[in-house]
């Protein structure tokens, strides 16, 4: 898996290591190759994962307010 780049994990500071790699083509020809990585802590992993989740949900909300707001 050389065609990544080393990062490291937000939370501790490891180096992540490689999860699993996929690729998607787009209906204008384009092509994606998605690399997914993670720490190498699981209980690490599992806490960043809820973090992301929570920050996800919030912004939906926030999006749904404004998006609810009529003039």
């Amino acid at each position: 898996m050389d065609d990544f780049q080393e990062t490291s994990c937000i939370r501790c500071g490891k180096i992540r290591i490689f999860k699993k790699k996929w690729i998607e083509k787009l209906d204008r020809g384009s092509v994606i190759t998605h690399i997914e990585t993670v720490c190498p802590d699981n209980d690490c992993q599992k806490i960043v994962d809820a973090q992301f989740a929570a920050k996800r949900e919030l912004r939906l909300a926030q999006e749904n307010r404004k998006t609810g707001i009529k003039v």
